[in-house]
């Protein structure tokens, strides 16, 4: 009995560890299968992003050229940092809908260009190209002071199957909304730069499209590295000088005043006081906010875009203030249908706060106006457009504005700017808050 048991026992675990070893080997087939598909699937296997991948700060990091096809999450992910803007805008979208944020590394100094292809040749696919330029990249494009390099944003075209991207055949670096190129133009681009590529399916169809990158290598400059002693490789920030220049309306005179640029890095001087003029370093592809403040005189505000000029002039006028000056604080914006100020207005807010304290003697009345689709001037339109008011009054109130230089009224639709709007532009100008001079 003994005997025949130790047998058994004997034959009982051989069983068990060929079976384990037949476990192991088929585990690690398995395994060994499946890190191959992982590394086919660049450039074949569909791709089902997460929430993540429709904010900037989660981009996907492109390693191929080829990537796709991807199914875009559904919304705007954690954060809908692109909102607020003008549909026919150049540069942005209106807002963001069903978004892939994806980001790559240029490997040597090329000519860039790319093909989007939606799955579906009807799906309509916008993008926007942003050049990183450092760690508040993702916070710079949501508060509106980084725009990007190229865009298209043209109506969807099936004759070349809903296809979209850089062309060197192109010769437009910006296409707006409504009928237009596909494509736009060509970048030339450096080794090390890094790019952000924004991805935007608005009507949620969300059948999946793959990119395609192509970067078309340039020969180095090797006058220019001998010259310089570096090689063309090495990238460098692109400063264009900006030189802003203050004078009055009327006699043309330089006036001493202060001078403010939003948009800036922390580390640059950003306002100065009591000069005409000042001339600065910026950097290319962002929007700068300048304003002037002089007491007796209206705030005056501009809005500038360094691009690929090497030297900007920005001349400002100032007109001297009298009762019943208007001011349009077209840069102040609201959420939809509500109150809610949105974080780019934020600069806005605090040049019409310099305006009031260089100004202590002057009172104002808020008044705020809505597009009003309809002919009657409905009860909503004059309680939003009242709301909108209170809430810049209650904003300069924190910022230390005495309530009793100022007021706020609502004018519902009564005083559109254009009565029958035929365009967004028109819409939006009727959509505005106003101040008005009612006390020097």
């Amino acid at each position: 009995m003994e005997l025949t048991s130790t047998i058994e026992l004997i034959s009982y675990f051989s069983g068990r560890c060929f079976l384990t070893r037949m476990i192991f080997r088929r585990f690690f087939i398995l395994i060994f299968l499946t890190n191959a598909l992982t590394a086919y699937s660049q450039a074949g296997k569909p791709i089902q992003l997460g929430k993540n991948a429709s904010d900037c700060l989660g981009a996907l990091l492109l390693n191929d050229t080829v990537v796709g096809p991807v199914y875009s999450p559904k919304g705007w992910g954690n954060k809908l940092e692109i909102r607020g803007y003008e549909l026919g805008d150049p540069y942005f979208i209106e807002k963001e809908h069903n978004t892939v944020w994806y980001k790559f590394v240029v490997p040597y100094d090329a000519i860039f260009t790319f093909d989007l292809i939606p799955n579906i040749k009807t799906d309509d696919f916008d993008f926007l190209i942003f050049q990183y330029d450092g760690p508040n990249f993702c916070k710079d494009i949501e508060n509106g002071t980084r725009i990007p390099i190229r865009t298209n944003i043209s109506r969807k075209n099936t004759e070349v199957d809903g296809r979209t991207g850089l062309s060197a055949a192109s010769i437009n670096e910006y296409v707006p909304s409504g009928p237009g190129s596909p494509y736009s133009k060509a970048l030339d681009v450096k080794k090390g730069e890094m790019y952000y590529l924004l991805v935007d399916n608005p009507f949620k169809e969300n059948e999946g499209h793959t990119v395609y990158l192509h970067f078309r290598k340039v020969k180095s400059d090797t006058t220019r590295q001998s010259q310089e002693g570096k090689s063309r490789e090495e990238y460098s920030i692109p400063y264009r000088t900006l030189q802003i220049t203050v004078t009055d309306k009327d006699s043309d005179n330089r006036l001493a005043s202060t001078i403010g640029i939003d948009g800036l890095p922390d580390s640059v001087q950003s306002s100065y006081s009591s000069v005409s003029r000042v001339e600065l370093d910026v950097i290319s592809y962002r929007n700068y906010e300048i304003s002037v403040v002089k007491k007796g005189y209206l705030l005056a505000t501009e809005t500038f875009l360094a691009k690929n000029d090497s030297l900007y002039k920005v001349p400002i006028k100032l007109k001297k203030m009298e009762l019943g000056d208007r001011l349009n604080l077209e840069k102040i914006k609201f959420e939809v249908d509500d109150t809610e100020i949105l974080e780019k207005s934020l600069p806005a807010l605090a040049q019409l706060k310099s305006f009031m304290d260089a100004n202590p003697s002057v009172h104002i009345e808020i008044q705020g106006h809505v597009n009003g689709e309809a002919k009657r001037n409905k009860r909503k339109f004059i309680k939003l457009s009242e709301a909108r008011a209170e809430a810049i009054y209650k904003k300069l109130v924190e910022s230390g504005v005495s309530k009793d230089r100022m007021s706020f009224k609502g004018f519902g639709n009564a005083k559109m700017i254009y009565p029958t709007p035929i365009n967004n532009r028109q819409a939006e100008a009727n959509r505005r808050v106003e101040i008005e001079i009612v006390k020097l």
